[in-house]
């Protein structure tokens, strides 16, 4: 049995805030970041700032939303399993605590669906941080897995 849409809210809300307290300490550790560039064949972010040093970061995508959908990446045949890593886990954390959000390909998504994912995702991966960004048709959500601080 699925968990109820207000149950599901109750479970979602503390790790929400559990990734935003560890979105909050990586800009606190590395600071804000004029640019930032996806790598889509290594799965990497980087940030660059002329003030800052750089970070590039280890990614995973966990989804994407187009218009009102929301579809996870490992339900996603167009993203490379290299880009993708650990989300079939999140999808099996789902099944194993009957969590019909976490195995659904797609959803019905609002604004705050990618953010209440990730912050799924994050918690059961037990990843650093995240990051969202605009994409041709929607946004994407990106879980930190390693980072590396480059020289300026």
């Amino acid at each position: 049995m699925a968990l109820c849409g207000d149950c599901f809210e109750d479970f979602v809300h503390p790790l929400w805030h559990e990734l935003e307290a560890k979105n909050d300490e990586f800009w606190r550790r590395f600071g804000r970041h004029e640019r930032w560039d996806w790598d889509d064949e290594s799965a990497t972010l980087t940030f660059t700032d002329p003030s800052l040093p750089t970070v590039r970061i280890n990614v995973s995508i966990v989804g994407t939303v187009q218009g009102t959908s929301w579809q996870w990446s490992w339900a996603n045949r167009n993203i490379t399993a290299s880009s993708k890593l650990g989300m079939e886990k999140v999808r099996e954390y789902g099944e194993a605590n009957s969590l019909e959000k976490l195995t659904s390909g797609f959803l019905e998504a609002d604004e705050y669906t990618g953010w209440e994912m990730t912050a799924v995702a994050a918690h059961i991966l037990n990843a650093p941080g995240a990051y969202s960004f605009p994409t041709e048709h929607g946004r994407g959500w990106l879980l930190y897995q390693q980072f590396q601080q480059l020289s300026v």
